[in-house]
Order: structure tokens, then sequence, then C-alpha cells
């Protein structure tokens, strides 16, 4: 029932599912006295920064968004319990969070509107352990929230003691006749934009708890941008909040290897990732200063974007905490022999605490690591209509110029370039960033030796999209479940011949397994069932120690060593 509830809430209105206390609503979760912060290079201060920086997404009005109740009940829609459901965070109110919004949840103006802490902020539960990792994987189910908020905003229109209470929160008691009329208008216009979004991004295989298909959404938010109605594609290929520790390092980044981090790239992404989230762009050519072309106006806030690659720069991977099982020294150093056989080639080992590491991507072509490849299809193959944006070269002021259809990817650039046009002083410090960060401009296309890149390129070609990214694996023992689609539960599994891996497992529980290094799997309410039979959902691929990479068959025990090894990593 819950892989299908987002999709039915949105077309009939809310059900009963609501109301069940369901698998991730543990009040104990924000419990500043239970909750365990890793040592990760941040401070209290730091975190509070990453949690609530303004970064220019729009979600819904700030105002109703802390008035609004949940559409079965007269609680609060923004309560702990309900958006714990949904598997954000509870944060207590501070100076950046006045209103104790959930983590990732911050204000822009009259909006509020979700940040990247929101998907990549983690919780494990180990005994009485909660253990926040910052930078970490988030169990966020943002198609699930989006269909609870338009059904609570469907409520709020059509039930008259909701509208009563939420119309005296927003303007008093004391309202006239004209303040809620204007005030019921903005809602239904909040209700019909929601209704559509929801549309436009619906996806048949439901993406669950700790997934979303980023690129999707992005990609249809530059469709939606031309002026051409229903241009949009499925956004069906859901994948894992990756960890972003060192991810400012890396000379590429991405599922897909996509964007580099040189010279504008790294705010280039930020700029995207705003984009998806319900950040608001103007397509249309702006003019500052007589004739200097001021871009496309945005809400996105690019000097904060900044801020926050810096900060993510300094963040570390967490280590195996103390309290866990002791790591057993003597496997994990035989571990580390294999890890060096079956794992350094693509993923190189790294010191996690060096402030000047840089790391150089590794890649590896469908065809050679054999995972599902509908997300790296996806985003070289999703076309549409480019509208108003005919004739405008790719990357806004340079590039080939689009035709009436165009790669959706490449319409998404236009808008990025237009937002970045538009920030000039962001845009010049951003290309000083990269070179100080030590990402010099790149000149050569990629070359690939057996799958894996060896040389970076200044443009990324479209075979080199057809290709899944290999990171280092510091703090890899967090970030269950595993391959870019988190098809497989555990890290045990992902050393097993795939037609020995679960075809279907259950996730929606905190509570971690520090033997197979994953999340508990249990059948319980609000538990999403992952079907890796389903589209975009393939457990396959990435075999290696299993007889069919060419290299000696793993034992049962080496497999345990390999594990035992990365928990020190």
């Amino acid at each position: 029932m819950r892989v299908v509830y987002g999709f039915f809430l949105l077309l009939t209105g809310p059900m009963t599912l609501a109301a069940e206390q369901l698998a991730l609503q543990d009040p104990r979760a924000s419990d500043p006295e239970l909750v365990v912060y890793l040592d990760q290079n941040w401070t209290q201060e730091d975190r509070e920064k990453f949690y609530f920086l303004n970064q220019g997404s729009r979600l819904f009005p700030y105002q109703f968004f802390l008035h609004l109740e949940q559409a079965e009940s007269p609680d609060l829609f923004r309560s702990d319990a309900n958006m714990l459901r949904f598997g954000f965070l509870p944060e207590k109110a501070s100076k950046l969070n006045p209103h104790g919004l959930p983590i990732g949840f911050a204000r822009d103006d009259d909006f509020v509107g979700p940040t990247c802490a929101a998907c990549h902020t983690q919780l494990l539960k180990y005994k009485d352990h909660y253990i926040r990792i910052d930078g970490g994987q988030s169990m966020a189910d943002l198609p699930m929230f989006l269909s609870a908020l338009t059904a609570a905003i469907r409520a709020t229109l059509t039930d008259q003691d909701k509208w009563q209470r939420f119309s005296g929160a927003v303007l008093g008691e004391k309202a006239s006749q004209t303040e809620l009329d204007a005030l019921r208008q903005a809602l239904q216009t909040h209700f019909v934009n929601r209704q559509d979004y929801n549309r436009r991004n619906h996806s048949d295989v439901a993406y669950g708890y700790s997934r979303l298909d980023a690129f999707g959404a992005i990609l249809n938010k530059g469709l939606n941008l031309t002026g051409v109605p229903d241009n949009f594609n499925p956004p069906d290929a859901p994948t894992s909040y990756p960890y972003i520790w060192d991810t400012p390092q890396h000379d590429y980044v991405e599922w897909n290897g996509s964007q580099s981090n040189s010279s504008l790239g790294a705010l280039a992404r930020n700029v995207g990732e705003v984009i998806g989230v319900y950040g608001q762009v103007i397509p249309k050519k702006t003019r500052k200063f007589l004739f200097f072309d001021g871009g496309y106006e945005s809400s996105v806030k690019t000097r904060n974007l900044r801020l926050a690659e810096k900060q993510v720069s300094k963040l570390q991977s967490p280590l195996w905490p103390a309290f866990f099982p002791k790591i057993n020294q003597a496997k994990a150093e035989q571990g580390r022999s294999l890890y060096q056989t079956y794992c350094v080639a693509c993923h190189t080992e790294i010191d996690r605490s060096d402030p000047g590491r840089t790391i150089k991507v590794r890649m590896s072509t469908l065809d050679y690591i054999q995972t599902d490849p509908v997300m790296a299809r996806n985003a070289v193959e999703f076309r549409g209509k480019t509208g108003i944006l005919e004739g405008e070269p790719r990357y806004y002021s340079k590039g080939e110029k689009l035709g009436s259809e165009a790669a959706a990817i490449y319409i998404v650039n236009n808008v990025m370039g237009g937002v970045l046009k538009n920030n000039p002083l962001q845009t010049y410090l951003a290309i000083h960033d990269a070179k100080k960060a030590g990402h010099p401009e790149v000149i050569h296309p990629p070359k690939y030796v057996n799958g894996v890149i060896i040389e970076e390129g200044q443009e990324v070609s479209k075979r080199a999209l057809l290709a899944y990214k290999a990171r280092p694996l510091n703090g890899v023992w967090s970030s269950a479940p595993f391959l870019h689609n988190g098809s497989v539960p555990n890290l045990y599994e992902l050393l097993l011949p795939a037609e020995q891996r679960s075809e279907v497992f259950y996730i929606g529980s905190w509570e971690y397994d520090p033997v197979r290094i994953g999340y508990i799997q249990q059948e319980q309410p609000g538990a999403f069932r992952f079907d890796t039979q389903l589209k975009g959902n393939s457990n396959a691929g990435h075999e290696y120690g299993t007889g069919k990479d060419g290299l000696p068959v793993l034992s049962n025990d080496q497999r345990w060593m390999l594990l035992e090894y990365l928990k020190t990593l």
C-alpha cells in the first residue's frame, strides 16, 4: 500500500495511512539528550549554517507552512512527528531556525523551501544511540512529502473548520473579507501549482525513502521554464542521495560524472540544485547598466551557495563510532590486502583529514559496470521543446544554438548560464574559488581504459555520460542502501553475485546493522518495499570478486575480511 500511496493521494485525497504510527516516527530521533554527533570537523555553528542557509528555494509561503494543518488532523503539517514520517529530521528552534523547522527547511523572504541539508543529513540508530551524520544520505521521501502537502492544502480549502483556524492564524481574527478572499485565492494558486508539479514529476516507479530522481526534476524544471505546456519527461530513475563529504575536492561530481568542479562548475552545479528544488527563474534576458546583458533574474542566492560549498569543503567523513562493535583489526588487515586487489583501482584511498586533498574521478561505462542504466541514459536522452529559448546558445552566451527541440540538459545549461550571468561578482569569485581549491581548467576529452576514465576533459562527452562514477569509500559504512539506485540493502550483499542479492527488501527504519553494514530490514507500517525487478531498480552489476571480473572468487571468509576493512575507512 505504501508504494502507491503518493499518486493515489494526488488523485483522490488523503488516506487513513497518514494517521498511523509509521516506521520513522520515533520521537527520540530529535531528543538532544540522545542524538550523538561524530567528529566530522564541523562545529555546532557550522552545522547550523549548513542546515538553514537560505539558497533561494521557494516551495511554499513561509507563514502558510507554519500554520497549515495535516489533511486528516488538526495537528500542524510541520510537526516533528509528521515530518519524521517523510524522513526529515526535526531540529530545535534557534537564531537561524526561529520556528523549529526540520533540518534543511530554510526561509527565503516570504517563502520556505528545502536546501541541500534536507537530503544530505543522516540519522542512524544503534541501541540507544541516535547518530547524526552530516553530509550523509538522508532518508527523505520527497514525493510522499509533496503529495501530503498538496492534500493538506486541499483539505484547508474544503474544510471550513480548517480554513477558519488557518486564516485566523495567518491573518488574525479581525481580517476583512477582502483579506480572506485574497488569502483563499493565494492558497488556491499554490494548490494548483503543487498539483501541476506532482503531475509533471509523477513516476510509475515509487522512489521510497532515501532516493530521488533529482536529475529528472531539474530537467523537467528547465523544460517547464520554456513556456511550452506539458513539456516534461517521466522522472523514473531515482538515485540514492549521495554522501557529500569530499565533493568539493573531486574534479567531477554527480552519479554520472556530468559536472566539473573547475571554473564555474561547482557554482553551476549548486545553481542547478536550487533550480530543481523550487528556485524561481525568469528566463528572459534583462539589461543592466544600459547595454550590459544581465542574464536571467532568479531567487537563487549564489553568494550563499559559494559559502555552502566552502562549508562542505571542511567536512570530513565519519569514522566508525567507538560504541559500535569493535573492529577486528586482524581481519581488517587481511581485508586491506583484498581491497588492494579488488577495489582500489576504482575506489582510491585518501586521507580524509588532508585539507589539500584532491580526488581524480574514476568512471565506469555502462557495459563495464553492468549496473542499472536508466539514470545515465535519461540524463543523455531526455529531450523537450525549447519554446521561448529557441535560438539561444546552449550555455547562454556560447555554444550551439538550441533548435525547436533539444536535449533537456542543454535547456537546463542555458537556464543555469543565464542565472550565472545575472550574478557576475559571484561568478568571478567562483572561478577564483576553483583555482584555490586545486581545480585547474581542463582541455582534453575523457579517455577510457577498460571502462575507467584516466584523463579529464573540458566538456564531458555523451559517451562519457553513459557511465557511473566510483569514489573513495571513506565513510561508506554509513551509506546504505548501495549502488547508485539504492538497490542493494547492505555491503555484504554487494559482495555477492547479483543473483544472490535480495530481490525485495524493506527500508524505513533508522536501525543500523553493524554486521552486514546497512539498515535493519523490517516489514512494518510505512516501510517501503523495494522491488529490484521494477524499471530503474535493478540490483545487477558491480560483481567484483564473484568470478565475473577475471579475478579470483572471494570466499565467504574473505568477504567478511573485506567488510571489516571497509569499517576502518
